[in-house]
């Protein structure tokens, strides 16, 4: 039996240094006979197993270029079961593909656990290249982990309020290289004041594991405002700023005319 692992095509140095093999790469192996085995020496189906990247889209493609080629009875697919995404509402993103986080579950009364999905085009991919899960990445993961327990699990009491979220504090601990393979991320509620619906406050630990290795933590302490009062809040401050930028600015004398 052959088992490749396939991984999106921003993990092509993963792939070169493991024999995993990209999207791009594999419809072009495919389409060459590359992956056909020797009728004179067979070595089982050919298992494409899903890593982080690869899209249904992609999947499509894949599974109809093994059909073109006769490949299909000889090929076992092994998809990623993830679950669904979390969605907009839980994890302030507009765009689905930058979702980092899907089948997030309760454990017990303060434990959470979801996995990390990685699209191909996640935006803090888009301009980075690297074998491993970029450190943002995972940060990022952290918020969205965040976002969607309060919000599904606590901030939810109030269904008629919309919570607007600002970190306090974080602390992140990087000890092993995240791959883009199966990833799972762990969150505790350490502690969580609810007495005041206008302004929640949570204390949250998220951990990522891989490989049963514990590859980062990130402890973040923050507060959910209501919308509203947070867009007021926002507004002083954003005022206050404009102000004292203004009183830095060199005297117009002193300018550069514009032509």
């Amino acid at each position: 039996m052959n088992t490749l692992f396939v991984v999106g095509d921003r993990y092509a140095a993963f792939a070169d240094q493991t024999g995993a093999v990209t999207v791009s790469r594999l419809v072009s192996e495919i389409r060459a006979g590359a992956l056909r085995p020797p009728a004179q020496d067979p070595v089982g189906p050919l298992v494409l197993a899903e890593g982080q990247g690869v899209s249904p889209y992609d999947w499509e493609l894949i599974v109809a270029e093994l059909a073109r080629q006769g490949m299909s009875d000889g090929t076992r697919i092994l998809r990623a079961e993830r679950g669904t995404p979390a969605t907009r509402a839980e994890t302030h993103k507009h765009r689905e593909r930058n979702v980092l986080i899907a089948g997030l579950t309760r454990t017990d009364e303060h434990t959470f656990t979801a996995s990390l999905r990685i699209d191909n085009d996640e935006e803090l991919q888009l301009d980075h290249q690297a074998s491993h899960v970029q450190g943002m990445v995972l940060l990022e993961a952290a918020r969205q982990m965040y976002l969607a327990v309060c919000e599904r699990h606590y901030a939810s009491r109030w269904p008629e309020r919309h919570y607007a979220y600002v970190f306090e504090s974080l602390h992140t601990t990087f000890r092993n290289f995240v791959f883009p393979l199966e990833t799972t991320i762990r969150c505790q509620v350490l502690g969580a004041d609810l007495s005041d619906p206008e302004l929640l406050s949570f204390d949250v630990q998220v951990d990522f594991g891989q490989a049963r290795l514990h590859a980062a933590g990130v402890r973040m302490v923050g507060t959910a405002f209501d919308r509203e009062l947070m867009a007021r809040k926002e507004a002083r401050g954003a005022q206050r700023s404009v102000r004292q930028a203004l009183r830095g600015l060199p005297a117009p004398a002193d300018l550069v005319p514009a032509g």
